[in-house]
């Protein structure tokens, strides 16, 4: 029993420094994902500010003489607050949700692994990761 115990932590060990060095990745790519939701809504909400300033500026030019410059007005917060819609909608409508997006590799390693130590118990045996033994 202690000689299978030896043999069998390294390989655990060495087993577990893989799923820490896919789970650093998995966390980089999430990192990555969240930065540039949070950019895109930064931006969609810098816009809209600048929307209701041209709405308020809008207002305050229909009061003067001129029609041109109420149609200039109101084209540039459509433009602003077009552009904010833009741009906050993909950040807002969620996509695939985050089991698309949060630790997908350690989610597949985990489901091969189970795989695995399922065929183990079940008698088919594995000798590696997809290489099969057959139980004779």
């Amino acid at each position: 029993m202690n000689a299978l115990i030896g043999r069998l932590v390294p390989v655990v060990l060495r087993h577990l420094d893989a799923y820490a060095e896919i789970a650093g990745e998995d966390v980089r790519d999430a990192a990555a994902h969240v930065a540039r939701r949070l950019v895109a809504l930064l931006v969609a909400g810098a816009c809209a500010f600048v929307a209701l300033l041209m709405v308020c500026g809008w207002l305050l030019i229909l009061a003067w003489d001129t029609p041109w410059r109420a149609w200039t007005a109101a084209g540039l917060a459509f433009f602003f607050g077009a552009s904010a819609a833009a741009l906050a909608w993909p950040a807002l409508k969620g996509g695939d949700g985050p089991r698309a997006v949060f630790f997908p590799r350690v989610r597949g390693e985990l489901i091969r692994d189970r795989e695995l130590i399922e065929r183990a118990f079940n008698g088919r045996g594995a000798a590696g990761n997809g290489d099969e033994q057959r139980a004779d």
